[in-house]
C-alpha cells in the first residue's frame, strides 16, 4: 500500500513539475531572451555588482560559450522556477493537508504572478526569461521561505541550515536580500524562545547571523579575488543612498561637504539636476506625485548626472582608467556620508511615501482607485488572520491547521513589511522589488479561507 502511495505521489509530483516547466519555458520560446538595462553590467561582471548572478551567467558562458550561454542561463532559470512552483505547491499542500483543489489554487496563484508580469506590468515580460537578478532570485526566495516555515513550525535543523544557505545565496545575488537575514533573525529568535528560552534562542540567532554575514562576505571577496585579483567586497553601495540624497538636496547643502573638490562636484551635480528638474522641489503634492517623480528621476541623477560629472572630473585630473572605479567610489562614499545627517528629515518624508507605495505595489498596482482596494485587501487579510488564530478552541488536526495557517499568514506579512521598509530606505519600491511576497500573500489568504471552510464543515459534521 505504501509503495503504491509513494508511486502515486512521485507521478503527481513529476506531472506537476513538467507542467510548470512547460509553462515557464513557453514565455522563453514566445518572447525569447529579454535583455534588460542592467544585463550588460552582470555579463561584464562589473565591480559594483554583487557576485551571485555574475557567477551564474559566467558558469553557463564557460560551459556553452558567450552566445549559447545566455540561452542556457535562461532555460536554467525556467527549470529553477518550475522547481520552485513544484516545491511551494507540494510543501504547502502537505503542511496544511490541502486537497487537490487547494493545491491547484496555490499553483494557479504562482502562475498568476508571471501572467501579471507578462500582461499587466509595465515591462510586459516574464522575469524568468530575462537577464536580470529577479530571474533567479524570485525562485530562490521560495526555497528560502519554505525553510523559514520549517524553522517556525518544526524548529528543524535541516530547515535552519537551508534558510542560511538560501539567505547567503540571495544576498550574494541582490543587496536587497539582506531582508532574508532580518526575517531569519526574527523567526529563529521567536520560534526558539517559545520552546527553549532566551538563552538558547539568543545563541542560535547570533550564530545564524554570523554564519550568514561571514558566508556572504567570503563569497563577495573571493569572487573579486578571482576576477580582479583583489580580496575585497564589491563596490558601489554608497551610490544607491547618494542618489536619493541628491534627489532631496539643494545647493545650500554644499556647506556640509567637507572636501573642496567634492563640494565643487556637488554644486555642478545640483546645477544639472535643477536644469532637468530632477529634485524633489519639482515633484507635485501628495505621496503618489512624489513617488512618481522620484522613481523617474532617481536613475537619471545617478547615471546621467553623477557618473558624468565625476568622470569629467577624473579626465580633467588625468586619473588612469584603471583607477577610476576606485576613485568614483571614494568620492561617492565621502559625499554620501557628508550629506546623510542633513538629509534625514527629507529622507523620513520620502521613506513614508516609499512605504505606502511599496505596500500597495506588493498586492496590487498603484492607481488612484486600486490604492483604496489595496487598503481593503490588507484590512480583510488582517481580519482573516485574527479570525483563524482566535477561532480554534480544541486542538484536533483540522483546528491545528487553522492556527498554523494564521501563523503562516503573519510570517508573510512580516516578510512584506521588512521588504517594503528595507527597500524604502535605499531606493524606490518599484514592482520588481516587491513581487517576492505577492504570490505568498494570496497563497496564505487562500489557505486561510480553505481552513475556515474545513473548520466549519467539521463543526457541522
Amino acid at each position: 500500500m505504501k509503495e503504491v502511495q509513494k508511486r502515486r505521489e512521485w507521478t503527481v509530483g513529476m506531472i506537476l513539475f513538467l507542467m510548470s516547466l512547460l509553462f515557464y519555458l513557453f514565455w522563453y520560446l514566445f518572447d525569447g531572451i529579454i535583455m534588460t538595462e542592467d544585463a550588460p553590467s552582470y555579463i561584464q561582471m562589473q565591480s559594483d555588482r554583487e557576485p551571485g548572478y555574475c557567477l551564474y551567467l559566467w558558469l553557463f558562458r564557460g560551459i556553452f560559450g558567450a552566445e549559447v550561454g545566455l540561452h542556457a542561463a535562461v532555460i536554467g532559470q525556467c527549470v529553477i522556477a518550475a522547481m520552485a512552483a513544484y516545491a511551494i505547491t507540494r510543501t504547502l499542500g502537505r503542511l496544511f493537508s490541502l486537497s487537490w483543489f487547494g493545491s491547484v489554487g496555490v499553483l494557479v496563484i504562482q502562475y498568476g504572478i508571471t501572467l501579471l508580469n507578462r500582461f499587466v506590468a509595465q515591462r510586459r515580460c516574464s522575469y524568468f526569461n530575462s537577464i536580470e537578478t529577479e530571474g533567479l532570485a524570485y525562485s530562490l526566495w521560495f526555497f528560502y521561505f519554505l525553510c523559514i516555515l520549517g524553522v517556525w513550525f518544526q524548529r528543524d535543523k535541516k530547515s535552519l541550515a537551508g534558510a542560511i544557505v538560501w539567505s547567503v545565496a540571495l544576498i550574494s545575488i541582490r543587496k536587497q536580500m539582506l531582508i532574508t537575514l532580518v526575517i531569519l533573525f526574527l523567526v529563529v529568535l521567536i520560534s526558539y524562545y517559545r520552546k527553549e528560552g532566551w538563552k538558547k534562542a539568543t545563541i542560535s540567532v547570533l550564530l545564524t547571523c554570523v554564519i550568514v554575514l561571514a558566508g556572504t562576505r567570503f563569497i563577495d571577496c573571493g569572487y573579486n579575488w578571482m576576477v580582479r585579483g583583489e580580496f575585497a567586497p564589491h563596490t558601489g553601495d554608497s551610490s544607491f543612498i547618494l542618489g536619493t540624497e541628491l534627489y532631496l538636496a539643494d545647493k545650500e547643502m554644499a556647506q556640509y561637504i567637507q572636501d573642496v573638490d567634492n563640494r565643487a562636484l556637488f554644486l555642478e551635480i545640483m546645477r544639472r539636476a535643477e536644469e532637468k528638474e530632477y529634485n524633489i522641489a519639482y515633484a507635485g503634492k501628495g505621496w503618489q506625485a512624489i513617488e512618481d517623480h522620484y522613481s523617474s528621476a532617481y536613475d537619471r541623477i545617478k547615471f546621467d548626472i553623477v557618473m558624468a560629472v565625476i568622470r569629467e572630473h577624473q579626465e580633467a585630473q588625468g586619473i588612469a582608467v584603471a583607477d577610476r572605479e576606485t576613485d568614483y567610489n571614494r568620492i561617492a562614499g565621502s559625499m554620501m556620508r557628508d550629506l546623510l545627517m542633513p538629509s534625514v528629515p527629507e529622507l523620513l518624508r520620502l521613506f513614508v511615501c516609499n512605504v505606502i507605495h511599496g505596500l500597495i505595489t506588493t498586492v496590487l498596482k498603484v492607481h488612484h482607485l486600486l490604492n483604496w482596494a489595496a487598503l481593503f485587501l490588507y484590512v480583510f487579510y488582517g481580519i482573516t488572520v485574527f479570525y483563524v488564530i482566535m477561532l480554534p478552541r480544541k486542538y484536533n488536526s483540522a483546528e491545528n491547521c487553522l492556527a498554523m495557517a494564521g501563523e503562516f499568514a503573519l510570517i508573510v506579512l512580516l516578510a512584506i513589511v521588512v521588504n517594503v521598509c528595507f527597500t524604502s530606505l535605499t531606493i524606490y519600491c518599484q514592482m520588481r522589488y516587491m513581487l517576492y511576497n505577492t504570490g505568498l500573500f494570496y497563497q496564505a489568504w487562500w489557505i486561510m479561507l480553505l481552513q475556515i471552510c474545513r473548520y466549519w464543515k467539521n463543526q457541522k459534521g
